[in-house]
């Protein structure tokens, strides 16, 4: 072969790679070589994000609640627990990309959370029993990101800069009539931290999250729809991906912080632990129906908020 023919196949050959690798407008390759697009890129961001996605804000221990039946126990009901809590999984995990146009994009990410709700009850004196529903929960969040480069690799090429809460909901063939309305945080000079009614449309800079400072005492109140008996409520604090707080009641009883009974805004108080970074508040409605009545299916309605502890302000 002569030096021209081989100097051909060369640049032939050369111009098949370069082809390969940057041909295609829509896909190209991850860092570790292997074959991607754009939506995949943005897909693995969103869940390779460890801070926002691995904490499991609604699940529980075997050790429930941890209040007596007379804590939470209102009307005379068939059943009196002595503890509830969530035994499930995460399943079906999916997110959906939009492209605004080429350089922006909005991720919704839709997973399952499934099992048994469990209710400990006391049969008598010297036994008790445990009662478990059915749990079909979905779980909701959002994300936006922007292109920062054009490079053959996907994954370098987008940044996600803004989340939002996550909703929980229960869904099919569970029902759910628990709606929250409005989500608002105060510090203790009752100076507004974050005031939420449409947590899905609701985007925090994912590197300045609202923040609070260690040992802050935060009060929250939670607006729900009307009802009675209303849902029993619960405050899910500086939930973490190894890690959490003690759940806490919130109260709609009129008892400080709480300012009017039975009037569907239900509050509570804690005070910020001493681990730095990004935590995460579960406002955590269960039918009253689910916890007092035997009969009574699972359902419920949460909202897991994300927030940066910082040594001070």
């Amino acid at each position: 072969m002569s030096a021209k023919v081989k100097l051909l196949s060369k640049i032939a050959m050369s111009a098949a790679i370069l082809l390969f690798l940057f041909g295609c407008d829509e896909s190209s390759f991850y860092d570790d070589g292997t074959y991607a697009s754009d939506e995949d890129a943005l897909t693995a961001l969103f869940l390779d994000d460890a801070d926002v996605e691995a904490p499991d804000v609604w699940q529980d221990g075997s050790e429930g609640i941890g209040s007596s039946a007379d804590e939470l126990r209102q009307l005379d009901d068939p059943i009196e627990p002595l503890a509830w809590w969530r035994i499930g999984h995460r399943a079906g995990t999916t997110v959906t990309v939009e492209f605004d146009d080429e350089d922006h994009a909005t991720l919704t990410r839709v997973r399952r959370f499934n099992g048994d709700f469990r209710l400990l009850t006391e049969v008598s004196e010297e036994s008790m029993e445990t009662l478990d529903k059915p749990m079909y929960n979905e779980l909701v969040r959002r994300a936006y990101a922007i292109r920062i480069g054009d490079s053959p690799y996907p994954r370098r090429n987008w940044r996600i800069v803004e989340i939002t809460p996550e909703v929980m909901r229960s869904v099919d063939p569970n029902p759910n009539t628990v709606e929250l309305l409005n989500v608002t945080v105060v510090d203790a000079q009752n100076r507004v931290i974050l005031d939420i009614t449409d947590p899905l449309e609701t985007y925090f800079d994912r590197e300045d999250l609202p923040r609070v400072a260690v040992g802050e005492q935060v009060t929250v109140y939670v607006e729900t729809e009307g009802a009675f008996p209303g849902p029993i409520g619960m405050l899910r604090p500086n939930v973490y991906a190894n890690g959490r707080m003690p759940r806490l009641q919130l109260r709609d009883d009129g008892v400080e912080p709480d300012m009017i009974a039975e009037d569907g805004i239900y509050s509570g108080t804690y005070v910020i632990g001493p681990r730095v970074g990004l935590h995460h508040v579960g406002l955590d409605f269960i039918d009253y129906g689910t916890i007092y009545d035997d009969e009574a299916p699972y359902n419920s309605t949460g909202w897991g908020i994300p927030y940066a502890v910082v040594r001070s302000l």
